[in-house]
């Protein structure tokens, strides 16, 4: 593997709905989830959300409800026979479309979201092509800048989930130098087999970002223990991920035989977070897990000033 490299990411803007990061080109009708000013298909600067799209749709829809009125209201006025008779159809087909008018602003967003369905159910041929034109642009970004590649993939993986863009973000995530002030990403990176890029990637963001090693990278990683410790330095990977694990009390709890099993090779700081949950709970063994942590606390720590107060 190449020497890793610094990088810093281009900020990534989660959405609460993964089809926010659709983007349509009002000329062209291509889909895309980059953040590209262009259209890739047109080369026209006419992109915008989906979502101003399907807002569009529903306004112009209500306008032409409104304009319909309207037109009955002339068609009325016109078949009228006498002036009472047009007073009462423009009174009544004002007052109508106003009153339309009315419902319609109270009705916007559930339409814009009928319209938005609408708009996908119908689109999704384009935006399949459009996804597959953004796979062609980061297969062709990952060979001329890795972290370009990376950044383009981590859009696509919002709307495509499968094992190969995972795996595909791993390896190129392995050849930056992580950082804890980098906005990285496990959870929708897990794996369903095993494969030792991963393993490699949850070791140093158990380093480097504890917080994000939660239940799921901690089941992945006692699944395939076995396969991490025959990996060079498979050892320390488990271990580091222990050391993770002993920052919240609730995975003490649920894997105290896993961390039984790395405490000695815990470092200083880890053990030490351990130490301070096996005293605040003095009712609980953990299956001999706290035996071991006196055991070690005992052997090479009695006498450290950062523990006295512990005593």
């Amino acid at each position: 593997m190449n020497k890793k490299k610094p990088v810093r990411l281009r900020p990534y803007y989660k959405t609460k709905h993964a089809y926010e990061k659709l983007r349509v080109c009002k000329h062209c009708r291509s889909f895309t989830v980059l953040w590209e000013d262009k259209c890739a298909n047109c080369g026209r600067h006419t992109l915008i959300p989906v979502m101003d799209q399907a807002r569009f749709n529903a306004k112009r829809s209500m306008q032409n409800e409104r304009l319909i009125a309207l037109l009955i209201t002339l068609a009325a006025v016109l078949f009228s026979q006498t002036f009472l008779q047009i007073v009462l159809c423009l009174v009544g087909g004002f007052a109508l479309t106003a009153l339309l008018w009315w419902f319609q602003r109270r009705v916007i967003e559930s339409e814009t979201r009928r319209q938005l369905d609408k708009l996908l159910r119908s689109s999704d041929r384009r935006i399949i092509e459009g996804i597959y034109m953004n796979l062609t642009t980061a297969s062709a970004a990952i060979k001329e800048d890795e972290q370009l590649g990376y950044e383009i993939l981590r859009e696509i993986a919002t709307i495509v989930h499968n094992d190969r863009i995972r795996l595909q973000q791993i390896m190129l995530l392995q050849t930056f130098v992580l950082r804890k002030d980098m906005e990285l990403e496990l959870e929708s990176l897990m794996l369903d087999g095993f494969e030792p890029a991963l393993a490699e990637y949850i070791g140093e963001l158990a380093k480097v970002k504890r917080e994000l090693i939660k239940s799921t990278a901690l089941r992945y990683v006692l699944l395939h223990e076995r396969q991490i410790l025959q990996m060079k330095g498979g050892a320390g990977i488990l271990a580091a991920v222990a050391g993770a694990a002993v920052r919240m009390k609730k995975y003490v709890d649920s894997y105290p035989d896993f961390i039984l099993r790395y405490v000695r090779q815990l470092p200083k700081d880890r053990y030490l977070r351990l130490y301070q949950l096996v005293r605040r709970s003095p009712n609980q063994s953990w299956n001999g897990l706290r035996d071991e942590v006196s055991a070690i606390y005992n052997e090479k720590y009695r006498w450290d000033p950062e523990f006295q107060n512990w005593d």
